[in-house]
């Protein structure tokens, strides 16, 4: 598979050969002949994708065709056109460099969250640092004004201590019994395992794994917050958006580097490629998180695979559908 795609990455790469047929680049991608005629109909074709870290869910490689060009698709990405494509975001908002509460006021919590957060403790309950776990306990009292306050300074700073410092930026969550769970490690794994993209692009994979101190010509990027409802319960997550162009193929990254709760971060990777009856887009995700660690992990990463394929199959097709497909 990773043979395949990068030969047809190089087809693109080079500007004197012909734009390649839909069957040739799913044939270099080593496809069976079921799953090219699939992508054909219009189908997902998701083969299997291997994780990084005991904490990683990783999702399959998704394949489907879709009939819009890789620059439009990319620019309404990163324009945050597709986040209302998840039905699980109930607000959001972007960061302005570099940064200030104003950004943040459309952030609110409820009663439950700020009493969860006023009386937080190290463990998985909630994705805390040491240090802000004592900020949150010295509040002078769990109103959800006063913990909603709290929570925007936390968030602010762990936006510009990753503007600023990229991975080495992100705080290790507090697990307590001095454990703690360190997210960039596992972002790090995620790019480092990007091979096809660090073959073909590697200047934008080396963004992946400098960034801020490394870049490229022509990248975009946008920095949200954004609130999801997961199983009903609110999550704030903090997310960097980045994309850049291979002559007429185009690669967007989105990265989760803070979580509230739920899970501990994600990065995805998707390639949008041109072809001559449109855009093949590819993508191959990781989420961590350490509910799937120690004893019976192995079946709750198979069970937690199978469900964020599913998840990233219905917000593939809202998007789609969104994008007149």
């Amino acid at each position: 598979m990773a043979v395949g795609l990068a030969l047809s990455l190089a087809l693109w790469s080079n500007p004197a050969l012909a734009e390649p047929t839909t069957d040739q680049v799913l044939a270099d991608m080593g496809l069976s002949a079921d799953d090219k005629q699939r992508v054909m109909n219009g189908e997902f074709v998701a083969p299997r994708l291997a994780g990084v870290s005991e904490r990683d869910l990783p999702v399959a490689l998704v394949v489907f065709l879709i009939k819009i060009s890789p620059a439009v698709l990319a620019k309404q990405i990163i324009a945050g056109d597709l986040i209302t494509a998840d039905s699980a975001v109930r607000t959001h908002g972007r960061f302005r460099h570099p940064g200030s509460l104003a950004d943040l006021a459309g952030l609110t919590i409820d009663r439950d969250v700020a009493q969860q957060l006023a009386r937080a403790g190290p463990g998985e309950a909630v994705n805390l640092a040491t240090r802000e776990i004592a900020e949150f306990n010295a509040l002078p009292s769990d109103a959800p004004d006063t913990v909603g306050a709290q929570l925007q300074k936390m968030l602010l700073a762990r936006y510009q201590a990753y503007r600023a410092s990229g991975l080495a930026g992100i705080t290790p969550y507090d697990r307590g019994s001095g454990r703690s769970t360190d997210l960039a490690s596992d972002l790090r794994k995620a790019s480092q395992s990007a091979v096809i993209l660090e073959k073909h692009m590697p200047a934008f994979h080396a963004v992946l794994l400098g960034y801020p101190k490394v870049s490229v010509p022509g990248i975009q990027q946008d920095f949200r917050w954004v609130i999801y409802d997961i199983e009903g319960k609110p999550t704030y997550v903090l997310v960097h958006l980045l994309s850049a162009a291979a002559g007429a193929a185009r690669a967007v990254v989105l990265r989760h580097y803070y979580v509230s709760t739920g899970y501990n971060g994600q990065q995805a990777v998707a390639g949008f490629l041109p072809v001559q009856e449109g855009t093949l887009a590819v993508y191959a995700g990781h989420a961590f998180t350490d509910q799937v660690t120690g004893f019976g992990g192995a079946l709750k990463r198979g069970i937690g695979r199978r469900v964020m394929a599913d998840k990233m199959r219905q917000l593939f097709e809202t998007g789609r559908r969104m994008l007149g497909e």
